[in-house]
């Protein structure tokens, strides 16, 4: 067991290395102490870095985060940037339109026992490719589970504070995976499902257990700002939502203006599926 969970957390931090070039928004940047380097926050949930650039060159990425723009990154295995070109927004990602689900109000379902939660594990798309983004096999994990098989779940998200990102040199800032509620023991609990990194369903502790690398109990937070605002507390930090919500800005918006996520966004579900799975949505669920 515990040589598997060496290999999972393999596979877990190391998959960036065979993938050279990210396109993706840049979410915050972390110019850290005097003596520390500036660390990046990319949307697709990788911590980059920098090196041998000024003061205004952070600057002008700061800009960048504000005006939501998109670049392409060119990472080497020190995960540090080597170059960078600023691109038009993917396609997929300029619909606004929803798709025809009117997902108000959301219910979580309760499964009957731990054996139909499993069923839904084990029945789960699996991806092909080398590297994908958690949030996309997220999106597609419960968007197939709500509209192949009348499954309302829900999400949990996992952050890592700076803190533990600088001592560990990790290179994710947050992870995602589906969770569903099940009757074990005759009480309704809560199982994540997350198909990439486990083998079945599995109890919060020992999902987080498979990443952390101090072994740290994350405290579940309800807001965004528990976790933005205190990033050198602790080692991590859990939320959980709907299955609506894509990336953290949802989680960060819902704080900030009150925005609910009650709809599948249709530029979202067509971008997850195009990333995670190479496949066009319009080509095979339309």
């Amino acid at each position: 067991m515990r040589f598997l969970l060496v290999l999972i957390l393999f596979l877990f931090t190391s998959g960036l290395f065979a993938q050279s070039v990210v396109s993706t928004q840049i979410h915050d940047i972390d110019m850290g102490q005097v003596d520390e380097q500036p660390l990046i926050f990319l949307a697709s949930g990788q911590v980059v870095t920098y090196p041998n650039v000024d003061k205004l060159v952070f600057d002008r990425l700061k800009l960048a985060i504000k005006n939501k723009t998109w670049f392409i990154f060119k990472l080497n295995e020190a995960r540090e940037i080597i170059d960078l070109k600023e691109i038009a927004p993917p396609p997929s990602m300029i619909s606004e339109k929803n798709l025809v689900l009117d997902e108000t109000p959301y219910t979580p379902s309760i499964l009957k026992n731990i054996d139909v939660a499993r069923s839904f594990f084990y029945d789960a798309r699996i991806t092909h490719k080398e590297e994908s983004q958690c949030f996309n096999r997220a999106h597609v994990w419960t968007y197939e589970w709500r509209t192949k098989k009348n499954l309302y779940s829900s999400k949990i998200w996992l952050f890592f504070t700076r803190k533990f990102i600088r001592k560990y040199k990790f290179e994710w800032w947050f992870h995602v995976a589906p969770m569903v509620h099940v009757i074990v023991d005759g009480q309704v609990k809560e199982r994540v499902m997350d198909i990439k990194y486990a083998r079945g369903p599995l109890k919060q502790k020992n999902w987080t257990d498979i990443f952390m690398r101090d072994n740290a109990d994350c405290p579940v937070v309800q807001n965004y700002s528990d976790h933005a605002n205190y990033p050198e507390s602790g080692s991590c930090f859990v939320m959980k939502s709907s299955m609506y919500y894509y990336q953290p800005v949802d989680l960060e918006q819902k704080e900030i203006m009150g925005f609910e996520k009650t709809k599948w966004q249709e530029s979202e579900v067509r971008q997850a599926f195009l990333e995670a799975f190479d496949i066009k949505l319009g080509e095979e669920h339309e």
